[in-house]
């Protein structure tokens, strides 16, 4: 049975958690200081036109302007004569793309270049696919969409599409007649999601109810805004994360918290009116995360070298080009060379699937495996990574397993990647590193010294950054724990690993 997890106890850092005893499954995360703007949909104002990159650079309303391609840009702007809601509206190949169900019809005329679509100066609509990473500014798109539970409605669809993960032929035609008869009147297009392959038609219904509203608020909002300007904002991060996670398949709900609970028991009741588990509520001085058995896999999403047993690892490396993973035999001995290069690649393929989903690593993933000869076994690992990443939300493409190991992969980050978001420029080498972000850190120790026994007096090592952000972002916090704390700032302790020590005797807390 799988579980979901909810810690909101420090407003400062969300974590949502799918969990399997204390493995972590799929994993939601925000935080205060980053909050995201992937979902909002605005009108902006086209502000450059780049032929050689084929895109747009667009004023959206954040600091940086935001990054526009051209297969993300509707054909109806080439006709300036058409309002953005007009064009919003409008049947296009792109939001035929984006329902990626192959049973829409085979779009093949040719697009029109970027300076025949924008102009600089134009007003267009856009939503935020990704937020800004690395300097660059967030990734936009012209094809509005707005993600229910059960359906994604796109206006531009012009038609209903099904998830190819729904298999059955049948219910998908029954969805697609009960959808089409719910949007009868609106000549809007939706997608039905997996979630709807067991839904009921109340349920689909209620779900379109507001997603349909929050459209007809924004062709509102457009009628009198000035460019650029918010139109439509996305649920907060905990909404977006149960939406996403919760399934039949969770059987327990768990949150710290009694304003936390009644939050995702409201949440609930929306997505899933009468169907949803009942929601406990965890109010223990120990942090949940620590109490389920989660802040060693949580950690773990931190640091570059992964064990995936027997002694076996993979160590991932983020690089501005891309990702690369090496596997590691480390003690795997099946006899043969091939036999353990096997065994070590097949326990290391099922674990980087895991970590790529949980870390959010998008891009170009190249994962080095142990040389095999045997071009079955190649093909072995391909089927086992395969199936590994169908757990995966995110759209992904993996290609085939070279004579040398290499497998590559593509994947639609969600995010802007967890270990980046949690982590600041380092100092000592110009951006070329990264070192952790020092209110992460201080957040961390900060649930670490909810475990402690009061009895009991502490040393603690720190970075002084963690120190500071410490008491400037959680003194109140750290003070309500009652604990008797001698702080000793050290610059050679990373952010994220600060030394707890008991003093007066005590055996060490670590």
């Amino acid at each position: 049975m799988l579980s979901l997890a909810v810690n909101q106890r420090d407003p400062e850092e969300v974590r949502v958690a799918l969990h399997e005893g204390s493995r972590l499954v799929d994993l939601r995360w925000a935080r205060e200081d980053r909050p995201t703007k992937v979902g909002n949909v605005y009108l902006a104002v086209v502000r450059q036109v780049e032929p050689g990159l084929d895109a747009a650079f667009v004023e959206f309303g954040d600091r940086r302007a935001g990054f526009l391609h051209r297969g993300n840009v509707h054909p109806a702007y080439a006709d300036s004569a058409l309002s953005p809601l007009k064009v919003a509206a409008r049947p296009s190949r792109q939001a035929a793309l984006l329902a990626d169900d192959s049973d829409g019809e085979d779009e093949t005329e040719e697009a029109p270049r970027i300076e025949e679509l924008l102009q600089p100066g134009q007003e267009i609509l856009v939503q935020v696919l990704r937020d800004p990473v690395r300097g660059k500014g967030a990734t936009l798109t012209t094809i509005v969409s707005f993600p229910g539970r059960h359906a994604v409605l796109v206006p531009s669809l012009g038609r209903v599409g099904v998830s190819r993960r729904i298999d059955d032929a049948e219910r998908r035609t029954t969805l697609r007649e009960l959808f089409e008869q719910e949007l009868a009147e609106t000549g809007l297009g939706a997608i039905a999601r997996t979630a709807a392959a067991e839904a009921a038609k109340a349920d689909i219904r209620a779900d379109l109810e507001p997603l349909l509203k929050s459209w007809q608020s924004l062709c509102q909002e457009a009628e009198s805004a000035e460019a650029p300007a918010l139109l439509y904002e996305e649920a907060g991060p905990t909404t977006r994360a149960v939406r996403e996670l919760l399934g039949p398949e969770v059987g327990r709900v768990v949150v710290d918290g009694e304003e936390a609970a009644d939050n995702v028991r409201a949440i609930l009741d929306r997505y899933l009116p009468g169907q949803h588990p009942k929601v406990e509520t965890y109010t223990e001085r120990r942090p949940l995360f620590e109490m389920l058995g989660l802040e060693r896999d949580w950690q773990m999403l931190f640091r570059s070298r992964v064990p995936v047993g027997a002694g076996a690892s993979i160590v991932i490396h983020e690089t501005e080009a891309l990702t690369a993973v090496d596997v590691n035999s480390g003690r795997v001995d099946e006899g043969t060379l091939e036999a353990t290069a096997l065994a070590a690649n097949r326990l290391a393929a099922e674990e980087m699937a895991r970590q790529i989903r949980l870390r959010d690593l998008g891009g170009i993933i190249v994962a080095d495996f142990i040389d095999m000869q045997e071009a079955d076994h190649r093909r072995e690992i391909e089927q086992v990574m395969r199936e590994a990443l169908q757990a995966d939300r995110a759209r992904l493409k993996l290609g085939r397993m070279s004579s040398f190991g290499l497998l590559s992969m593509t994947r639609r980050r969600q995010g802007a990647g967890l270990p980046r978001a949690a982590e600041s420029p380092c100092a000592h080498c110009g951006g070329a590193g990264h070192v952790g972000h020092h209110q992460a850190g201080a957040l961390r120790l900060l649930r670490r010294l909810r475990a402690l026994d009061p009895a009991h007096s502490y040393r603690i090592r720190l970075h002084p950054g963690v120190e500071e952000a410490l008491e400037r972002h959680f003194g109140p916090a750290r003070d309500e724990l009652g604990l008797e704390l001698v702080f000793e700032a050290d610059g050679q302790v990373p952010s994220g690993e600060p030394v707890v020590e008991a003093l007066a005797g005590s055996a060490a807390d670590r």
